[in-house]
């Protein structure tokens, strides 16, 4: 019951935020820039809430020997929430948040690639989207600017149906 509230917590926030922005955020973390100064620390309740939802569930499916993997994962997650991304890429806090989001991401997808491999498969979704734009639309991986918003919701949905099977 706990990862269905998660979900449904950071689907709602997404959605939320996505329709408010008016359009798929480039991240999102990004996301937090279409809330008011004075509603940002939503940013950071809506991230701990699926922390602390999901913490219990993945350190129980996962082996005895990647339990520290789950952790931190949810650990950095947490740090992600504690620095909502500011668009100074000098400023300590950005650093802390972009260091912290590809830990919680490596370590999520190494938890599941060590315990349920096969879940890894959703990537190629990913990776079917990305040669299409690349080749199709863009041109240049770079142009693709919402690449690490739907990289980020892979990495959730790994880990939310790792939790739930």
């Amino acid at each position: 019951m706990n990862i269905v509230l998660a979900i449904i917590i950071l689907l709602v926030y997404t959605i939320a935020l996505c329709i408010k922005g008016g359009g798929i955020p480039s991240s999102l973390s990004a996301s937090v820039f279409t809330l008011p100064l004075n509603r940002r620390w939503i940013w950071t309740i809506v991230l701990y809430a699926v922390c602390f939802l999901c913490i219990p569930t993945i350190i129980d499916k996962s082996s005895e020997n990647t339990q520290f993997l789950a952790f931190i994962a949810i650990a950095s997650l947490a740090f992600v929430g504690a620095a909502p991304l500011v668009k100074d890429t000098q400023d300590i806090a950005y650093k802390v948040h972009c260091l912290a989001a590809v830990i919680c991401a490596l370590c999520s997808q190494f938890t599941i690639t060590f315990n349920c491999f096969w879940l890894l498969f959703i990537w190629v979704a990913y990776l079917g989207i990305f040669v299409y734009h690349v080749k199709n639309v863009c041109k240049s991986w770079n142009t693709w600017n919402t690449k690490v918003f739907w990289a980020e919701m892979i990495c959730f949905a790994n880990t939310f149906i790792y939790c739930l099977i």
